[in-house]
C-alpha cells in the first residue's frame, strides 16, 4: 500500500505542475465544464485529468486497465488517484519558496557584523 500512496503523491505533484504551467487555457476550459470538489472548489473534468496524468506518468497506464475493469466511473478513478480537489486552491495556498539572489556587495543579513 505504501507504493500506491507514494505513486499517488507523484501523480498529484505532476498534475499540479501541469495545472500551474497551463493555467490560462485550463481556466477558460473550466468556464465551460467543471466538477465540484469536496474542498468546496472545482476542477476540470475527470476525462481531462485522467488523460493528462496518463500522459505525464506512463506507469499509470499499467494500472488503468484493471482500475477501469473494476470501476469504469471516471469520477471514482479520479477519487482513487487522489485528484478530486481544486488544483487552483492548492496552488494558491502552497508556499512557494522565494529565491534570494546573492550579491557580493551586500551582507546576507543587513545587521550582521563584519567578521
Amino acid at each position: 500500500m505504501a507504493f500506491f500512496e507514494n505513486f499517488t503523491q507523484v501523480i498529484r505533484q505532476k498534475w499540479l505542475d501541469y495545472v500551474q504551467a497551463n493555467r490560462g487555457w485550463l481556466t477558460l476550459q473550466m468556464q465551460q465544464t467543471s466538477v465540484r470538489t469536496p474542498d468546496g472548489g472545482r476542477r476540470p473534468s475527470s476525462f481531462l485529468i485522467l488523460g493528462v496524468v496518463n500522459a505525464l506518468e506512463p506507469k499509470l497506464s499499467n494500472l488503468m486497465v484493471p482500475f477501469y475493469q473494476l470501476n469504469s466511473d471516471e469520477d471514482a478513478l479520479v477519487e482513487v488517484l487522489g485528484l478530486n480537489f481544486d488544483p487552483e486552491m492548492v496552488l494558491d495556498n502552497s508556499e512557494v519558496p522565494t529565491t534570494i539572489e546573492a550579491n557580493d556587495d551586500q551582507p546576507l543579513l543587513p545587521d550582521a557584523p563584519d567578521l
